[in-house]
């Protein structure tokens, strides 16, 4: 939603309960002269007008890491941030098409190096109005490094003076400048960047209140939001509860439809079925990056002739994996990662998670637009073979094995699972791997300094594009906190940085096709499955909908009398 973006694999359950309502009265970039559509517009709704009223509760498996844009790059954080804060540009329902957001308008120049963005007419939620500072503001923290924030990749250098700015050696982004009297964001790229629209949509680069954020601190703002979004923060208890409300001045007429979600942290899959059963819940096993229903769950539900009409599925364009430290450790050693490789039974891990998945044997998934390879080359292509990896781990200088340490989140039973079955096919090859489990969070944290010898993880897109997982996991300038492997080969940094400047098309693709064959035949982590995610809804939540590059847009969502 990445993600990137990062994920934990997890199912979340929401419970939904009417307050009162009242009825409701009223992909591809464009091409370099384009210009949007002047107005955002909403998902249509079929059949029976949307209701106004109602609360959506919605149960987590672990808390929300951040609620700050410039740090949230999990689906979990994702969540949250969406509801807070809005973007220039967004996704149209849940295809791949961008439509405006907080741009009202914008146009891009024949050269593909300037775009310039038109503002809405939209405030916070203190009043202070939107202006093109708002937005410089978040870029300027987006590349302070200070932050450590995913999104610093994303656009430097792609932006006209950011890595003079993230150097140090610039006080201003030369590339971005507020124009008629800050109604207008005009930002000049130092190159065509193909896939700049999305990037623009992704969370890290919201509108942010300038005065707000020079008067709180960091880790206070990552707390207590202050966003133009659909819902605002009015309560929340740390690690346990937030209570959002209706923005009833949100610049989206029309929208939101519920008076109030409450996100409460709670993390038994046994209560997620129970509440669904009951009637409690609007939907089971829900969230993008997840597999969804859980896998004890799965079976009942999509053999019931009742509930199996109410399953909602997905192909979603996510690899899950092992990461591997390319950079210290015995996973250094090249010969190490092949052995591993071989020595992991992607057919029966596919099983652990009930079937709702395909054996993955590359990084891109074949969900993706482009960048799937059909056919891998020989070195660059394995498959379940214990007694080849013994041999080359005999040959890595191995030959009784070694221990190591694989990470993954606690909040997910199948998550666990995994790790466990891993753990159990390194055992058969001699290689000794103890698990350390911890919260979302304090994974995440520890992932993204590279000093995790293996871990459990997944990654979501965040655009429809192969540069996506392979610049944004691999290049040598996204470590450590999104190339966590620490990976790094000056011949894929290359090829990387080449493709990022070719317009869309087959010579860009087979240049990230070349990259990947590089990076499997070292592998530098292991893919091992491609997540279809399934949500049973309840048929009295109407809206939702599931975009491939973010988690839910929950302003749509209404509630329907029952």
């Amino acid at each position: 939603m990445k993600i990137n973006k990062k994920t934990r694999l997890l199912g979340v359950v929401a419970s939904v309960t009417l307050l009162g309502a009242a009825l409701a009265g009223c992909s591809t970039q464009p091409s370099a002269t384009s210009q949007a559509p002047t107005t955002p517009t909403a998902p249509a709704t079929t059949g029976a007008q949307p209701v106004y009223g109602g609360t959506l509760n919605l149960d987590l498996a672990g808390a929300f890491p951040h609620l700050d844009p410039v740090k949230a790059y999990d689906t979990t954080s994702y969540e949250a941030v969406l509801q807070f804060y809005n973007q220039l540009v967004t996704y149209k329902g849940a295809t791949n098409t961008i439509i405006p957001s907080l741009a009202s308008r914008y146009t891009i120049s024949p050269n593909g190096k300037v775009y310039t963005f038109y503002l809405a007419n939209a405030k916070f939620w203190n009043g202070h109005p939107v202006t093109a500072q708002s937005f410089i503001t978040e870029f300027e923290r987006v590349l302070n490094p200070v932050n450590s924030s995913g999104g610093q990749g994303f656009i430097d250098p792609f932006i006209a003076g950011s890595n003079a700015y993230y150097s140090g050696h610039a006080k201003t982004i030369s590339g971005l400048k507020s124009l008629n009297g800050g109604k207008t964001l005009q930002i000049t790229l130092t190159q065509r960047d193909p896939v700049f629209l999305y990037v623009l949509a992704m969370p890290f680069f919201s509108a942010v209140d300038p005065t707000y954020i020079a008067g709180h601190s960091e880790s206070y703002i990552d707390h207590n939001p202050m966003g133009t979004g659909p819902f605002y923060l009015a309560s929340y208890q740390p690690n346990q509860q937030w209570v959002l409300k209706k923005n009833p001045h949100y610049f989206q007429k029309g929208i939101p439809y519920l008076n109030e979600i409450v996100f409460t942290n709670n993390s038994s899959p046994s209560a997620e079925l129970l509440h669904y059963k009951q009637g409690l819940t609007g939907l089971l096993g829900y969230n993008i990056g997840g597999n969804g229903i859980p896998s004890q769950d799965y079976l009942p539900i999509v053999m019931s002739p009742t509930y199996s009409k109410q399953v909602y599925k997905v192909v979603q364009v996510a690899t899950q994996y092992i990461g591997l430290n390319n950079k210290v450790g015995p996973t250094a050693n090249v010969k190490v990662r092949r052995a591993l490789e071989y020595a992991i039974n992607k057919n029966y891990l596919v099983k652990v998670l009930g079937g709702r998945a395909l054996p993955a044997n590359q990084i891109i998934p074949p969900s993706m637009p482009s960048g799937y390879e059909a056919k891998l080359p020989a070195n660059a292509t394995y498959s379940y073979n214990p007694a080849l990896a013994k041999k080359l781990l005999a040959q890595a200088g191995y030959p009784h094995g070694f221990t190591t340490t694989i990470y993954c989140d606690n909040s997910n039973p199948d998550d666990l699972r995994i790790t466990e079955a891993v753990q159990s096919m390194l055992k058969a090859v001699g290689v000794t791997a103890n698990i350390n489990q911890s919260s979302w969070g304090t994974f995440l944290t520890n992932n993204e300094t590279g000093n995790q010898p293996m871990f459990n993880l997944a990654w979501v897109e965040d655009f429809p594009d192969p540069s996506d997982f392979l610049n944004t996991l691999f290049n040598s300038n996204q470590r450590p906190v999104n190339n966590s492997t620490m990976y790094s080969n000056p011949a894929v940094d290359k090829l990387l940085n080449t493709a990022a400047n070719m317009p869309a098309g087959t010579a860009r693709d087979n240049l990230y096709k070349q990259a990947q064959n590089i990076i499997m035949s070292q592998a530098a982590w292991i893919p091992y499955a491609y997540p279809v995610f399934t949500a049973a809804v309840q048929p009295w939540l109407k809206g939702y909908y599931l975009n491939p590059n973010q988690v839910d847009p929950l302003q749509y969502v209404w509630i329907a009398k029952h």
